[in-house]
Protein backbone atom coordinates (compact mmCIF):
# COMPACT_ATOMS: atom_id res chain seq x y z
CA UNK A 1 0.00 0.00 0.00
CA UNK A 2 1.29 3.50 -0.66
CA UNK A 3 2.73 5.46 2.29
CA UNK A 4 1.05 9.13 2.93
CA UNK A 5 4.09 9.77 5.15
CA UNK A 6 6.31 9.54 2.39
CA UNK A 7 3.73 11.54 -0.11
CA UNK A 8 3.55 8.17 -2.18
CA UNK A 9 1.32 8.48 -4.99
CA UNK A 10 1.82 6.56 -7.70
CA UNK A 11 1.60 6.69 -11.44
CA UNK A 12 -0.67 4.02 -12.68
CA UNK A 13 -0.97 5.38 -16.69
CA UNK A 14 1.26 3.51 -19.00
CA UNK A 15 0.84 6.07 -21.93
CA UNK A 16 1.93 8.82 -19.66
CA UNK A 17 4.84 6.60 -18.48
CA UNK A 18 6.17 6.38 -21.91
CA UNK A 19 5.96 10.22 -22.95
CA UNK A 20 7.67 11.41 -20.19
CA UNK A 21 10.72 8.80 -20.81
CA UNK A 22 10.13 9.93 -24.48
CA UNK A 23 10.90 13.58 -23.19
CA UNK A 24 14.30 12.54 -21.71
CA UNK A 25 15.99 11.41 -24.97
CA UNK A 26 17.79 8.32 -23.18
CA UNK A 27 20.45 6.36 -24.98
CA UNK A 28 22.93 3.57 -24.16
CA UNK A 29 25.31 6.51 -23.20
CA UNK A 30 22.62 7.97 -20.41
CA UNK A 31 23.14 8.30 -17.35
CA UNK A 32 20.12 8.28 -15.20
CA UNK A 33 18.89 8.81 -11.82
CA UNK A 34 15.23 8.00 -10.25
CA UNK A 35 13.94 9.14 -7.08
CA UNK A 36 11.03 7.36 -5.98
CA UNK A 37 10.57 4.49 -8.43
CA UNK A 38 7.13 3.71 -6.79
CA UNK A 39 5.36 0.71 -8.71
CA UNK A 40 8.65 0.77 -11.61
CA UNK A 41 5.84 2.64 -13.76
CA UNK A 42 9.40 5.06 -15.16
CA UNK A 43 11.90 2.64 -13.48
CA UNK A 44 10.57 -0.44 -16.03
CA UNK A 45 10.79 1.64 -18.88
CA UNK A 46 14.30 3.88 -18.29
CA UNK A 47 16.04 0.17 -18.03
CA UNK A 48 14.55 -1.20 -21.03
CA UNK A 49 16.78 1.70 -22.85
CA UNK A 50 19.75 0.12 -21.32
CA UNK A 51 21.23 3.28 -20.32
CA UNK A 52 25.08 3.41 -18.93
CA UNK A 53 24.57 4.16 -15.76
CA UNK A 54 21.04 3.90 -13.30
CA UNK A 55 20.87 4.42 -9.87
CA UNK A 56 17.00 4.71 -8.06
CA UNK A 57 16.99 6.13 -4.89
CA UNK A 58 14.02 4.89 -2.95
CA UNK A 59 13.30 5.08 0.62
CA UNK A 60 10.67 2.39 0.84
CA UNK A 61 12.32 -0.35 1.60
CA UNK A 62 9.88 -3.00 0.39
CA UNK A 63 9.62 -0.91 -3.30
CA UNK A 64 13.59 -1.09 -3.18
CA UNK A 65 13.59 -4.70 -2.66
CA UNK A 66 11.54 -4.99 -5.67
CA UNK A 67 14.23 -2.58 -7.64
CA UNK A 68 17.06 -4.71 -6.82
CA UNK A 69 15.20 -7.56 -7.76
CA UNK A 70 14.34 -6.07 -11.70
CA UNK A 71 18.05 -4.90 -11.27
CA UNK A 72 19.21 -8.43 -10.72
CA UNK A 73 22.38 -9.16 -13.07
CA UNK A 74 22.51 -5.92 -14.27
CA UNK A 75 24.85 -2.90 -12.89
CA UNK A 76 21.99 -0.91 -12.21
CA UNK A 77 21.33 0.09 -8.44
CA UNK A 78 18.58 0.78 -6.08
CA UNK A 79 19.60 2.32 -3.13
CA UNK A 80 17.63 2.23 -0.06
CA UNK A 81 17.99 6.00 0.99
CA UNK A 82 16.66 9.63 1.80
CA UNK A 83 17.23 11.19 -1.70
CA UNK A 84 17.92 14.73 0.32
CA UNK A 85 20.97 13.25 1.62
CA UNK A 86 22.01 10.90 -1.99
CA UNK A 87 25.18 12.12 -2.58
CA UNK A 88 24.78 12.72 -6.57
CA UNK A 89 28.84 13.69 -7.28
CA UNK A 90 29.87 9.84 -5.56
CA UNK A 91 28.02 8.27 -7.96
CA UNK A 92 27.97 10.25 -11.33
CA UNK A 93 30.81 12.06 -12.71
CA UNK A 94 29.23 13.57 -15.68
CA UNK A 95 26.05 14.23 -18.11
CA UNK A 96 23.13 13.08 -15.71
CA UNK A 97 19.46 13.15 -16.35
CA UNK A 98 17.47 13.14 -13.42
CA UNK A 99 13.40 11.34 -14.01
CA UNK A 100 10.94 11.76 -11.33
CA UNK A 101 7.61 11.74 -9.95
CA UNK A 102 8.68 13.38 -6.85
CA UNK A 103 7.79 12.79 -3.24
CA UNK A 104 5.21 15.59 -2.74
CA UNK A 105 6.20 16.39 0.36
CA UNK A 106 10.05 17.21 0.08
CA UNK A 107 9.65 18.14 -3.94
CA UNK A 108 10.56 22.19 -3.55
CA UNK A 109 13.47 21.08 -1.35
CA UNK A 110 14.91 17.98 -4.40
CA UNK A 111 14.65 20.58 -6.60
CA UNK A 112 16.67 23.36 -4.72
CA UNK A 113 19.15 20.42 -4.33
CA UNK A 114 19.86 19.86 -7.61
CA UNK A 115 19.96 23.37 -8.79
CA UNK A 116 23.00 24.08 -5.68
CA UNK A 117 24.22 20.19 -7.16
CA UNK A 118 24.16 22.37 -10.99
CA UNK A 119 25.53 25.37 -9.97
CA UNK A 120 28.41 23.71 -8.37
CA UNK A 121 29.18 21.44 -10.97
CA UNK A 122 27.56 22.17 -13.75
CA UNK A 123 27.02 18.10 -14.33
CA UNK A 124 23.38 18.15 -15.59
CA UNK A 125 22.41 17.23 -18.85
CA UNK A 126 18.57 17.09 -18.38
CA UNK A 127 16.06 17.03 -15.76
CA UNK A 128 12.32 15.45 -16.85
CA UNK A 129 10.29 16.14 -12.91
CA UNK A 130 6.87 15.68 -12.12
CA UNK A 131 5.17 18.20 -9.54
CA UNK A 132 1.90 19.05 -8.14
CA UNK A 133 0.74 21.44 -10.39
CA UNK A 134 0.22 24.17 -8.25
CA UNK A 135 4.42 24.48 -7.66
CA UNK A 136 5.11 23.34 -11.55
CA UNK A 137 2.84 26.36 -12.02
CA UNK A 138 5.25 28.44 -9.97
CA UNK A 139 7.97 27.51 -11.17
CA UNK A 140 7.50 28.31 -14.83
CA UNK A 141 5.42 31.44 -13.60
CA UNK A 142 7.24 35.07 -15.16
CA UNK A 143 7.31 38.33 -13.02
CA UNK A 144 4.24 40.61 -12.85
CA UNK A 145 1.60 36.92 -11.99
CA UNK A 146 0.84 36.07 -8.59
CA UNK A 147 2.78 32.38 -8.81
CA UNK A 148 5.96 34.45 -9.46
CA UNK A 149 8.49 33.90 -6.88
CA UNK A 150 11.59 32.48 -4.66
CA UNK A 151 10.99 29.18 -6.94
CA UNK A 152 11.31 30.17 -10.75
CA UNK A 153 13.70 33.00 -10.20
CA UNK A 154 16.51 30.73 -8.56
CA UNK A 155 15.55 27.75 -10.92
CA UNK A 156 15.55 30.20 -14.16
CA UNK A 157 19.32 30.93 -12.61
CA UNK A 158 20.62 28.23 -13.70
CA UNK A 159 17.61 25.78 -16.17
CA UNK A 160 15.77 26.93 -18.54
CA UNK A 161 12.27 25.38 -18.31
CA UNK A 162 9.06 24.13 -20.03
CA UNK A 163 6.10 22.84 -19.19
CA UNK A 164 5.41 19.24 -21.19
CA UNK A 165 2.67 17.86 -19.66
CA UNK A 166 -0.40 18.31 -17.53
CA UNK A 167 -1.34 15.41 -15.76
CA UNK A 168 -4.48 14.49 -14.39
CA UNK A 169 -4.94 13.52 -10.59
CA UNK A 170 -6.95 10.22 -11.62
CA UNK A 171 -3.54 8.91 -13.10
CA UNK A 172 -2.45 8.20 -10.09
CA UNK A 173 -3.18 5.86 -7.08
CA UNK A 174 -4.19 6.42 -4.30
CA UNK A 175 -5.77 9.83 -6.11
CA UNK A 176 -4.57 12.85 -4.95
CA UNK A 177 -6.04 15.77 -4.54
CA UNK A 178 -4.29 17.59 -7.56
CA UNK A 179 -3.61 17.45 -10.85
CA UNK A 180 0.29 17.07 -11.77
CA UNK A 181 2.47 18.90 -14.00
CA UNK A 182 5.57 17.46 -15.60
CA UNK A 183 8.41 20.20 -16.34
CA UNK A 184 11.64 19.89 -18.42
CA UNK A 185 15.15 21.51 -17.62
CA UNK A 186 17.79 22.11 -19.97
CA UNK A 187 20.66 23.52 -18.18
CA UNK A 188 21.90 26.87 -19.53
CA UNK A 189 25.10 27.32 -21.21
CA UNK A 190 25.95 29.69 -19.44
CA UNK A 191 24.85 29.92 -15.75
CA UNK A 192 23.08 33.46 -14.89
CA UNK A 193 24.76 33.83 -11.28
CA UNK A 194 28.02 32.51 -10.00
CA UNK A 195 27.36 29.43 -7.14
CA UNK A 196 29.05 31.82 -4.16
CA UNK A 197 25.98 34.57 -5.01
CA UNK A 198 23.34 31.44 -4.91
CA UNK A 199 23.03 31.91 -0.63
CA UNK A 200 22.38 35.87 -1.22
CA UNK A 201 19.75 35.17 -4.29
CA UNK A 202 17.86 32.76 -1.75
CA UNK A 203 18.40 35.24 1.20
CA UNK A 204 16.50 38.10 -0.66
CA UNK A 205 14.05 36.09 -2.56
CA UNK A 206 12.97 34.54 0.81
CA UNK A 207 13.07 37.91 2.69
CA UNK A 208 10.81 39.87 -0.44
CA UNK A 209 8.47 37.63 -1.29
CA UNK A 210 7.98 36.17 2.56
CA UNK A 211 5.85 39.69 2.71
CA UNK A 212 4.99 39.83 -0.94
CA UNK A 213 1.99 41.84 -0.59
CA UNK A 214 4.15 44.65 0.88
CA UNK A 215 6.05 47.07 -1.43
CA UNK A 216 9.91 47.07 -1.21
CA UNK A 217 10.97 50.59 0.02
CA UNK A 218 11.29 48.89 3.70
CA UNK A 219 12.89 45.51 2.43
CA UNK A 220 15.86 47.18 -0.15
CA UNK A 221 16.61 50.04 2.78
CA UNK A 222 17.13 47.55 4.99
CA UNK A 223 18.89 44.81 3.17
CA UNK A 224 21.11 47.53 0.91
CA UNK A 225 23.10 50.34 1.91
CA UNK A 226 22.53 53.83 1.55
CA UNK A 227 25.74 53.57 -1.18
CA UNK A 228 24.31 50.45 -3.04
CA UNK A 229 20.51 51.93 -3.66
CA UNK A 230 22.17 55.20 -5.22
CA UNK A 231 24.80 53.54 -6.91
CA UNK A 232 22.57 50.66 -8.44
CA UNK A 233 19.19 53.30 -8.40
CA UNK A 234 17.26 50.12 -6.26
CA UNK A 235 15.57 53.31 -5.30
CA UNK A 236 13.17 53.00 -8.88
CA UNK A 237 11.86 49.18 -6.85
CA UNK A 238 10.76 51.40 -3.74
CA UNK A 239 6.67 51.42 -5.05
CA UNK A 240 7.28 48.12 -6.77
CA UNK A 241 6.07 45.35 -5.18
CA UNK A 242 8.49 41.76 -5.28
CA UNK A 243 6.25 39.96 -8.36
CA UNK A 244 7.06 42.96 -10.23
CA UNK A 245 11.08 42.69 -10.27
CA UNK A 246 12.88 40.55 -12.97
CA UNK A 247 14.73 37.82 -12.64
CA UNK A 248 17.64 39.86 -14.14
CA UNK A 249 17.04 42.63 -11.68
CA UNK A 250 16.88 40.18 -8.82
CA UNK A 251 20.53 38.05 -9.82
CA UNK A 252 21.74 41.51 -10.13
CA UNK A 253 20.84 42.69 -6.32
CA UNK A 254 22.66 39.44 -5.29
CA UNK A 255 25.85 40.01 -6.77
CA UNK A 256 25.66 43.65 -4.84
CA UNK A 257 24.59 42.40 -1.57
Amino acid sequence: MPNKRLGQNFLINNSISKKIIDFAKLDTNSNVLEVGSGRQALTKLIKNYYPRSFIVVEYDKTLHSLNEKLFFNTNYKSINSDALKFKEKQHFKHNLTIISNLPYNISSALLIKWIRYQGEYKNINKMILMFQKEMGDRIVANKDTKKYGRLSIISKAFFRIKKIMNVNKKNFYPIPKVDSVVLEFDPLKKNKIHMKEMQQLEKITNFFFNTRRKKNKKKIEKMFTKKQIEDYNLAKFFDYRPENISEEEYYMMSKII
